[in-house]
């Protein structure tokens, strides 16, 4: 951990929590001061050069970033070339030359992106979205307490790649780890052995992917997971009104939050206790657009959004389009925050349910993504479930590439995949590459993954011969049915 996201995370972390009730005016005077900054900046660049406001910002996008990275990059920051020889050989949350945090993402368009922040911005990111998960809680008597039952926030992540969320679970502050004792469980392992090991050390905060907090929640409320968080919060994924209440059932002490959150900026927005999305204006532009990029009303449903990151001073994004759909509100909330509401529609990937001959298994979306990440000339691909047990998986590759040998491997991954889960005999697939992959006629969105089979009326989550052989390995000490809360 470095000095400078020491001091960054400590000075934002105050700062930041100071603004959670400050007066809206003294929020869009911090939205405006930084965002003159950062137009100097990008300015230096040559995709920005010259560059004296945000309205003569072109609107960019993951395609464009990535035709010409280096044009984004400030002077200092590490080229393209050493960025991806880094996604080849470094590990992930580790810094590139000492101060870059370095991130790859899918994303809603479904094509890998890079993207590059310098360690002082990233800690600033990442302090505004706890300054506002725990709004009201940071006092001096609060700290006390965090210091003398050293809060456990545990966050269930995929970790085997350059993904953001592993970035941001793995590389915690030190100074936050003065005060709290944190840990990573892996959602890449058995369901039975991620529940021992929640079981194992309950936190106070559990952070995941929406669709996995709602398999949790199912597991709490059959009685194989015991946890009494204060905290659950969720990020990555829509979460789902169904969901939410699935969760407050199964949590009914805890506060359920969710955040709004993509690479390019980790911090978006975070809900209040109400439920209500809350833009962090302080770190964040958020513009609501149609199809042509222009405004729409306050309280109309956008085609897009174009966000621009006011703390990354290493690759300036500046009105970067995101394919959510939004609707923005400047009414009071009921709450008391005094930052901008907004309605997110964001990606709606489906959980896929896999008859194994004795039940139906959820599969949800995060574990396939992670699956396919890494492998080499993919340029992006759907999942369909198009009946039931057969999947087909379209690829889109590199134009360099060679698309047999692309599918190959992409086969070979789904293969190990279903073999884990004891699925081999009972599911079939075809990888078919393509040109280009079918997108939403009105909204322009690619879902990655889709069902076009029903939902079982009942079903459990996805559990694998592994999971049952690493289950039978446990002594009974360790057994989650036997374990004392």
């Amino acid at each position: 951990m470095t000095l400078r996201e020491l001091t960054a995370f400590s000075t934002e972390l105050l700062s930041a929590y100071g603004r959670n009730d400050a007066p809206r005016a003294a929020i869009l005077e911090v939205q405006r001061r930084r965002l003159r900054e950062l137009i100097r900046v990008a300015g230096t660049t040559r995709r920005y050069l010259g560059l004296t406001s945000l309205a003569d910002a072109p609107p960019t996008d993951k395609r464009a970033i990535l035709d010409d990275f280096d044009a984004g990059i400030v002077a200092g920051a590490p080229r393209e070339s050493a960025v991806r020889a880094f996604l080849q050989q470094g590990a992930p949350a580790t810094l590139l030359s000492g101060r870059t945090i370095v991130a790859t993402t899918s994303g809603t368009t479904g094509e890998v992106g890079i993207f590059i922040t310098d360690d002082a911005s990233f800690a600033r990111l990442r302090a505004t979205v706890f300054a506002r998960i725990f709004r009201g809680q940071l006092k001096p008597e609060g700290f006390a307490l965090l210091a003398k039952r050293r809060y456990r926030l545990t966050f269930v992540v995929a970790t085997g790649g350059h993904t953001m969320t592993s970035v941001l679970a793995l590389r915690m502050p030190r100074a936050g780890r003065i005060a709290a004792d944190v840990s990573v469980v892996t959602i890449d392992q058995p369901l039975p052995s991620l529940v021992a090991a929640l079981n194992d050390r309950p936190p106070l905060l559990l952070y995941s992917y929406a669709t996995v907090l709602e398999l949790l929640a199912h597991e709490q409320l059959q009685g194989r997971l015991r946890l009494t968080p204060e905290i659950v919060t969720a990020g990555s994924e829509p979460l789902t009104q169904m969901a939410r209440q699935t969760l407050q059932e199964a949590f009914p002490t805890a506060t359920i939050l969710e955040t709004w959150a993509a690479t390019e900026h980790v911090a978006l927005a975070v809900s209040c206790k109400l439920g209500h999305l809350h833009i962090n204006e302080d770190a964040a532009i958020v513009e609501a657009v149609d199809d042509d990029n222009q405004p729409v009303a306050l309280g109309e449903w956008s085609q897009r959004v174009l966000i621009t990151n006011l703390l990354n001073l290493s690759q300036p994004l500046l009105r970067y389009r995101l394919d959510d759909r939004l609707r923005l509100d400047v009414a009071p909330c009921p709450c008391g925050s005094p930052f901008a509401r907004v309605e997110v529609e964001g990606r709606t990937d489906d959980t896929i349910y896999l008859d194994d001959g004795r039940d139906f298994q959820a599969h949800t979306p995060i574990p396939f993504e992670v699956m396919l990440l890494g492998v080499q000339g993919l340029w992006q691909f759907s999942l369909v479930h198009e009946r039931q047990n057969t999947l087909r998986i379209r690829v889109v590759t590199d134009p360099d590439a060679d698309a047999a040998v692309v599918a190959a491997s992409v086969g070979a991954r789904l293969q190990r995949y279903l073999a884990e889960h004891g699925l081999t005999e009972q599911v079939s697939f075809v990888v078919e590459p393509v040109l280009a992959l079918h997108r939403h006629a009105r909204s322009g969105k690619l879902r990655q993954i889709t069902s076009q089979t029903p939902r079982p009326d009942r079903f459990v989550a996805a559990a694998s011969r592994r999971m049952h052989t690493a289950m039978s390995s446990l002594p009974a000490s360790s057994s989650p049915s036997r374990r004392p809360r």
